[in-house]
């Protein structure tokens, strides 16, 4: 089966090689092609758009999405990347292909106001996200699209030095995780 990737560097493997990302390691565990269409920095606003161009292709398989946290560095409100996100789902459903959304992992509590260059304020990030996962959650309940939790698979253990993308141990917990989900 294809299982189609969208995402941002979480999705993409920021920080370990390709072969090592969650999707390779889902691909060998599970024997399907988990294609990785992550891109670092994208937002769901532009996972959208890439879905619009290589979902309409696919004959079968799954679409996995997961991000939003690029929309909130941005200080994007919550709508925007739900939104995005189910719009993704439906598209998915449109062409008989079942969607699957991915909560991201917790931002690590050491990370501070000086991880990025701007104006951000971490402790607002970090509680804008426990909304939008919470949100998230329930918007898929509501419409029947399974979900993928990493907040209680990847700690603070499996975080890269950044406390936001995941080393090599955490690709190994997300992929353990996505084979549990019997894709």
């Amino acid at each position: 089966m294809k299982i189609l990737c969208l995402g941002d560097s979480l999705t993409y493997g920021y920080g370990v090689p390709r072969e090592e990302s969650w999707c390779a390691l889902a691909s060998r565990l599970t024997g399907h092609s988990f294609v990785n269409h992550g891109v670092n920095g994208a937002t769901t606003g532009e996972m959208l758009e890439m879905a619009c161009s290589l979902v309409p292709g696919m004959s079968a398989g799954d679409v996995f999405v997961m991000g939003g946290l690029n929309d909130l560095f941005m200080g994007m409100p919550l709508r925007v990347p739900l939104e995005h996100i189910r719009e993704i789902c439906r598209l998915a459903r449109t062409h008989g292909l079942r969607p699957v959304a991915g909560i991201p992992m917790r931002i690590a509590e050491s990370l501070d106001d000086g991880w990025c260059d701007g104006p951000i304020d971490m402790a607002k990030v970090r509680d804008a996200y426990a909304d939008f996962a919470e949100a998230l959650l329930r918007q898929c309940g509501e419409e029947g699209v399974p979900v993928l939790d990493f907040r209680p698979v990847v700690g603070p253990a499996e975080l890269a030095f950044d406390g936001i993308h995941v080393n090599r141990q955490g690709h190994c917990r997300m992929a353990e995780a996505v084979a549990m989900m019997k894709f």
